[in-house]
């Protein structure tokens, strides 16, 4: 019974990491999506103001899932400021 012990121990730790491995990434994917939602509706806002814009992002090359969150963050902050440009000269 000793022996059956520690790799219980290892398994049970083992799915545990997993979970929250796979726990993090469900995150970065709702963060992910979360923030291409906030940019198209800020992006939908400026085209009701009369100002075009363009919500989305291409990528060229592979992007991780991280990276794509970042890049739409700063897509986010550039919408914002227009937005904000916009308003504040009406």
């Amino acid at each position: 019974m000793n022996f059956k012990t520690p790799a219980l121990i290892a398994a049970l730790t083992l799915t545990a990491s997993a979970s929250f491995a796979s726990g993090d990434e469900n995150n970065l994917l709702d963060n992910y999506l979360d923030a291409q939602a906030h940019a198209q509706a800020i992006s939908a806002q400026l085209e009701t103001m009369g100002v075009e814009s363009n919500p989305n992002i291409e990528f060229n090359s592979p992007t991780t899932l991280s990276q794509k969150l970042d890049a739409y963050e700063d897509k986010i902050d550039e919408l914002q400021n227009q937005f904000d440009t916009v308003r504040s000269a009406n």
